[in-house]
């Protein structure tokens, strides 16, 4: 018998001996995490409804949450006043009953801020654009002059 056979026929007894137990340990952590998370509740999606309301939905799954007011965003410009914005933990995950949640809403001030910061990023992006605008233009127009004088420079040398 050679060496490789001897070695093949260890390598099939000792995987037959450990699979199994392998398999034992993966179904026990299997199991485990399974008992951990079957009292897991489903967050509802309670964002872009008016605060009461939320809070009202969030009560009914018997979660605890406070309320926090949103810092401004653009992104927050076309809000409406008293809306729930954000859930953290996200909104649809799995959690425990008794996870705290965060319900990030916006008021009437914030919307304002938020409105006034859209407009200034807009007007940054028009400036910008237009500045990228005119720095084309005069790399077409250098390019045109250095275009012509080379055309007068080859006429000129036949």
């Amino acid at each position: 018998m050679g060496k490789t056979k001897i070695f093949t026929v260890l390598g099939k007894l000792t995987a037959g001996a450990l699979i199994p137990e392998a398999l034992n340990q993966g179904a026990k952590i299997l199991n485990r995490e399974l008992e951990k998370r079957q009292d897991y509740v489903k967050i509802p999606d309670v964002t872009g409804l008016p605060v009461e309301e939320a809070a009202m939905v969030l009560e009914k799954y018997g979660f605890q949450h406070s309320l926090i007011k949103a810092t401004a965003s653009p992104q927050f410009s076309n809000s409406t006043d008293n809306q729930v914005i954000k859930l953290v933990p996200r909104a649809k995950s799995n959690v425990p009953a008794t996870t705290f949640l965060k319900v990030y809403y916006v008021d009437s001030a914030t919307i304002s801020e938020s409105v006034i910061l859209a407009n200034k990023i807009r007007e940054m992006k028009a400036i910008k654009k237009e500045k990228n605008h005119k720095n084309m233009q005069k790399i077409v127009q250098q390019t045109t002059k250095v275009t012509e004088k080379l055309t007068k420079k080859r006429h000129v040398s036949k």
